[in-house]
């Protein structure tokens, strides 16, 4: 309708024209007059359009093709890589199980007591340089300096040890130069660095930063601090790394196979071979498909196999890779 002056009146908010009037390079002006009844309002000046053109992004047909083609490679390696696990493991159980003959189990603990004693006896000589490094630094100032250095084989500290350290030791004290004492050496200068890395890792991600800093509000000593909140809150991320860490130092074969060679275990029952995984590169070659030696090798390999999934599932239980965070 027109009113009394002229104008034509219109039915809708007054946000809406309010909003009009600010859309930029618009350069409406619109006037607006609200009626008694708060509601009819008067525009003096012609309202443009509400919704401006969309403009449309078109993306070409390449970067489409590539998309699709990179989400279809995820998609099949996301299904591969367990089918490739499971068969695998499927495959790995049935050469140890099949045929009846004889085995020398004696022989096949040995191997894979090697490797756990080994691996084990590693990362114990390497927690506490870990441990105390994490306590009194953090490894992430470095970047990828500590990042790179854990990232370097086992069988690098394993070489220095064999052609720098191990024949002047040998020399003077008369223990042989390849020896598994030397593997132990080896696992623990090689594991230090990783382990520092997890367990600075697992105390920055289990302590609460405002715990911390109302603890120290409050006049705790830093000492405290660390005995009653940081390390009974990281316990659990501590043992998991630890156990991580356990894991991979047990399945090593080439450090272990440098600085060992063929020598036999310590524990008795191997023969020529202080692991199993240098059990494997050793006398696997030489083993004919379903023989004894190759039922035996293939036993040890599913022991070892068994130990380290058996380790990584207690440290999955105890620290689960995500954060509870309480709400703000």
């Amino acid at each position: 309708d027109i009113g009394v002056t002229g104008v034509q009146t219109c039915a809708l908010p007054i946000s809406l024209f309010r909003a009009v009037a600010a859309w930029p390079g618009s350069g409406a002006g619109v006037g607006i007059r609200t009626s008694r009844d708060g509601f009819r309002h008067r525009v003096a000046t012609p309202v443009l359009p509400l919704m401006a053109e969309r403009r449309i992004r078109r993306v070409p047909v390449s970067v489409r093709a590539a998309d699709l083609a990179v989400g279809a490679v995820l998609r099949v390696g996301g299904w591969l890589a367990p089918l490739v696990l499971a068969f695998s493991a499927v495959w790995l159980v049935v050469q140890a199980l099949q045929g009846s003959g004889a085995s020398d189990w004696g022989r096949v603990f040995g191997w894979v007591a090697g490797s756990m004693v080994l691996g084990t006896s590693g990362v114990l000589l390497a927690l506490l340089p870990a441990f105390a490094g994490a306590l009194l630094s953090r490894p992430a100032r470095l970047g990828m300096l500590a990042r790179s250095t854990a990232a370097l084989p086992l069988s690098v500290p394993a070489f220095v040890l064999l052609h720098q350290v191990a024949p002047f030791v040998s020399q003077a004290t008369g223990v042989p130069a390849q020896h598994p004492l030397w593997a132990v050496l080896a696992l623990g200068w090689g594991m230090a660095m990783p382990m520092w890395l997890s367990f600075s890792d697992a105390l920055e991600r289990k302590t609460i930063a405002r715990w911390t800093e109302g603890a120290l509000a409050l006049g705790a000593h830093p000492r405290q601090i660390l005995t009653s909140l940081s390390l009974p809150s990281a316990r659990s991320g501590l043992a998991a790394s630890l156990l991580r860490a356990v894991a991979r130092a047990s399945g090593e074969t080439m450090a272990v196979l440098l600085v060992s060679g063929n020598f036999s275990s310590f524990l008795g029952g191997a023969d020529g071979s202080a692991t199993a995984g240098v059990a494997l590169v050793l006398d696997l070659p030489e083993a004919i498909p379903g023989g004894d030696l190759w039922r035996d090798l293939m036993r040890g390999a599913m022991l070892l196999s068994l130990w380290a999934m058996a380790l990584h599932a207690i440290a999955q239980r105890l620290d689960p890779r995500w954060i509870e965070t309480e709400p703000e």
